[in-house]
């Protein structure tokens, strides 16, 4: 059992049961002023009502307020604000289905009708995980569904989205974040009438309650009176005033930065020609952006407390290396966990960023590690720059309530770059945090990284995903992949396109492929031959014949050079290995073509159970993949092979 399954004790600061009028007023008037624009931006994505978003949004601020005792205690408030907001908004906009404002530009009313053709449940997932930020976990619970079920929904819905769109679905959040246009010119009612509007909602309710209760007791015939004879009223005297201080809680504690790694700990850890620190900061300033694939400024929004410190080594100019140490404060165990996932989302993912994206270098996840004994949580990524010779090796860690990133960026290619020096300083942060009363659990000083398959990426997590492809030489620009689709037809550029090879379409050996997908990777914007790009396709076949169709394939490569004399193909097998039910085998091959001019390209076949992929990857001149990086990417797509759903019999 990992670190990660282990029921821990809570950590949850004990609160006290007092929570002054000022307090409430203060906390809920904080809450609607960062909420307010967050939740109307989901709100009319959903309904493509303008109106009725709003009015829907401030009705629930409005119920809210009238809960907020027991909301503002929630760790996400938004949690329950935001399901009553939409139930709100759903119900009236059925009345005059997706009405829009008349002056809506072009391109938001597309992002509106693409949506608009989703199922709710599906246009609900995709708001949901890309713009409301929620775990696949809270999302599934949300819409109601099995988590299976709900990540399904959201595969079908980003897929349908991004085709009606012609995106990537790694565009997709800029595209939905593209609505915001459309409600900067909202005005909102100013919060004390919100307030004052939730107060006579609790009055009203509170007499309605309490009416209802005495025509009860009036009817049972057991009117009350009191020692006097008279029977009571509805009306009260106030209770009286409170004139003392409300009785302190314990606060969550601080994060000093005296508990950040010194110098001298990265010196130990990642030697080099001498370590100097930078800055120490609360990453307020600038755009936030100091680590790679690092899209927000904090992985805790609503963190307590934050540090960002940076060393650099004293090598030569041109062999600069640096290290960056990350650390954030949460409120609350549910929280931290929340904070922790972010923040390895960051790296497992590489997501758009929400500022400048030049700010954040396009990489290849190159490995990931889980680090058992460092702290509640903690994983190891190793990503290398497709725009410079960098690799950066980041370590992502959780103790208790405080979350911490410690990431090296060096020359060094990937195969020599020092993991387990940064395993070891992951650890030396982690073992300073935990003496702090907010944390949980410390760190064994030498972790040794032990690899693990790569986290879930992408709307079609069993295929390939832009964070997989390695980078050429000389840069082309980046990898932009199409959303996955159904392979409707036998296509060429499925399979070796210079050999008479089986395609994942149709029938083998008498049974139909499930479930068979194809989505191809370009260049965005290169000055490349049109047909240069990496194709993959996927399908699930009963074990047996899946089997044989990986074994038939191997065959038609073998037989390819003797196929067409004249066209001289050459085929070099990259690498082959076959463990049972899992297989993967690769090839460079090499056909003449007239007027001395020669194609190459990559092909590779794969299993994982039931489930077969092939990809092929035709190059240019100027847009080759070396073979260790091909072999590379075919080992990875083998790894994401393994989330196909099974061959279903039936």
């Amino acid at each position: 059992m990992t670190a990660e399954d282990q029921v821990t004790p809570s950590t949850e600061p004990h609160r006290s049961a007092y929570v002054s009028s000022a307090d409430l007023m203060s906390s809920f008037d904080a809450f609607y002023r960062d909420a307010r624009d967050r939740l109307l931006l989901q709100t009319f994505a959903l309904t493509g009502d303008l109106a009725v978003a709003r009015s829907a949004v401030r009705e629930a601020f409005v119920v809210s307020w009238h809960h907020w005792r027991k909301t503002g205690r929630l760790a996400e408030p938004e949690s329950a604000v935001r399901p009553d907001a939409w139930r709100k908004a759903l119900r009236r906009s059925s009345t005059r289905p997706w009405h829009r404002k008349k002056d809506l530009d072009e391109e938001t009313r597309r992002v509106l009708d693409a949506l608009g053709a989703l199922p709710v449940t599906q246009r609900k997932a995709l708001l949901l995980t890309q713009l409301a930020a929620v775990t696949m976990e809270e999302m599934a619970q949300e819409i109601g569904l099995p988590a299976e079920a709900a990540e399904r929904e959201l595969q079908q819905g980003a897929a349908q989205f991004a085709t009606a769109l012609t995106i990537p679905t790694s565009a997709i959040p800029l595209a939905l974040n593209g609505l915001s246009g459309a409600i900067r010119s909202v005005t909102w009612p100013r919060v004390t009438i919100i307030r004052r509007a939730g107060a006579a909602r609790r009055r009203a309710h509170t007499v309605i309650g309490g009416a209802a209760a005495v025509v009860a007791l009036v009817a049972g015939g057991a009117v009350a009176t009191d020692s006097t004879g008279v029977r009571p009223t509805l009306d009260r005297e106030a209770p009286p005033a409170v004139t003392g201080p409300a009785p302190a809680g314990p606060a969550i504690s601080t994060l000093p930065d005296t508990t950040l790694v010194p110098v001298d700990a990265v010196q130990q850890a990642v030697p080099g020609r001498g370590w100097t620190q930078g800055t120490t900061t609360d990453n307020s300033s600038g755009n936030g952006l100091v680590l790679p694939c690092q899209p927000a400024r904090y992985a805790d929004p609503q963190g307590t407390a934050a540090w960002v410190r940076t060393f650099r080594d004293g090598a030569k100019p041109q062999t600069p290396r640096s290290v960056v140490q990350v650390a954030e404060a949460s409120s609350s165990t549910a929280r931290a966990e929340r904070t922790y996932r972010h923040a390895r989302r960051w790296f497992a993912t590489c997501p758009s960023p929400d500022e400048d994206g030049s700010a954040v270098p396009r990489v290849q996840l190159v490995g990931t590690a889980d680090l058992p004994g460092v702290g509640d949580q903690s994983a190891l990524f190793v990503l290398r720059s497709r725009t410079d010779a960098t690799t950066h090796v980041v370590g992502v860690a959780r103790t208790g309530l405080l979350t911490t990133v410690t990431a090296l960026t060096t020359t060094a290619p990937p195969a020599r770059v020092n993991r387990a020096g940064v395993a070891r300083l992951l650890a030396t942060a982690v073992g300073r945090l935990c003496t702090l009363p907010d944390a949980g659990g410390c760190a064994d000083p030498n972790p040794k990284p032990i690899p693990r398959a790569s986290y879930p990426a992408g709307s079609t997590p069993w295929m390939l995903s832009e964070i997989d492809l390695p980078p050429i030489t000389p840069d082309p620009g980046p990898w932009v992949g199409t959303p996955a689709a159904q392979l409707t037809e036998d296509r060429i550029d499925v399979g070796a396109i210079g050999c008479d090879t089986v395609h994942l379409y149709g029938r083998f050996r008498n049974r139909a492929f499930q479930a068979n997908e194809f989505r191809t990777f370009v260049f965005s914007g290169a000055k490349l031959p049109p047909q240069v790009g990496l194709t993959q396709t996927v399908g699930t076949l009963p074990g047996p014949a899946a089997g044989a169709f990986v074994t038939r394939f191997r065959e038609q490569m073998a037989a390819c050079p003797d196929l067409d004399a004249t066209a001289g193909t050459e085929v070099e097998e990259l690498v082959a290995i076959d463990q049972g039910k899992q297989a993967l085998t690769a090839w460079r091959l090499s056909t003449a073509l007239p007027g001395d001019r020669t194609i190459e390209y990559d092909v590779a076949v794969l299993r994982q159970g039931t489930a077969v992929s092939v990809l092929a990857y035709v190059a240019a001149p100027k847009a080759l993949i070396a073979n260790e990086d091909f072999v590379a990417v075919a080992q990875r797509a083998l790894d994401r092979l393994a989330r196909t759903a099974p061959y279903d019999p039936s």
